[in-house]
């Protein structure tokens, strides 16, 4: 059963004013919510540092796709990846950086029906674990693609917004290689929560504790 936390507050741009892996081990346990009543708590992210991470989009600057990296934080970025789906991160850091969190996986709390729909328009049954497990399943479960690129993820007059209910990660936060990715595959920059079913990935290598805030 899932927790029940207290009233719901929105992330102000000041939790995603720093760098991007405090804010990405900081957002496990926080929720994305629709305003139609989908929501999900993220228990599985990845930081991109901009000019210092080869993995990063905004590697080598402010190209046309990566130039929303470079704007206020709390603003969400989405691309299209690899001509399949769609990918929602949030902009982290001081204005200029270009750093970013990829949101990878959630556990859906809310709107699950509306969460079926908007995968499957009806056509298939799936397992509820599997909504929100990848980054492509979780945009498409919430509706999520490029006509959201530079949303304020701060206000819930977006429409689609971050929350934190105080219910927390609910276990053991990890940092493990990022998936995918053949530049700056060896940081240590994914944060899951250890032995998550909600996770994208349910196995992989091996993964250390991840440090508090201020110590990435």
């Amino acid at each position: 059963m899932t927790p029940s936390g207290g009233a719901e507050i929105a992330l102000t741009s000041e939790f995603f004013a720093g760098d991007a892996r405090d804010v990405a081990r900081a957002l496990i346990g926080k929720l994305l919510v629709r305003d139609d009543g989908r929501k999900a708590r993220l228990v599985e992210v990845e930081a991109y540092l901009g000019a210092d991470d080869p993995g990063s989009h905004a590697y080598r600057g402010p190209t046309p796709r990566a130039q929303i990296m470079f704007g206020p934080s709390g603003r969400l970025y989405v691309y299209f990846s690899y001509g399949v789906h769609w990918c929602a991160n949030v902009v982290c850091g001081p204005e200029g950086t270009a750093s970013a969190v990829l949101l990878r996986a959630a556990q859906p709390v809310g709107g699950v029906p509306a969460m079926m729909q908007a995968r499957w328009r009806g056509q298939r049954q799936m397992r509820e674990r599997d909504l929100c497990r990848g980054p492509g399943r979780l945009c498409e479960a919430f509706g999520t693609t490029g006509a959201d690129n530079g949303l304020d993820l701060t206000t819930p007059a977006s429409g689609l917004w971050l929350a934190d209910d105080g219910v927390g990660a609910g276990g053991e936060v990890v940092a493990t290689p990022r998936v995918g990715l053949t530049k700056g595959a060896d940081l240590l920059w994914r944060y899951v929560v250890a032995g998550s079913r909600w996770a994208s990935v349910a196995s992989g290598p091996p993964a250390r504790a991840a440090s508090p805030p201020g110590q990435p």
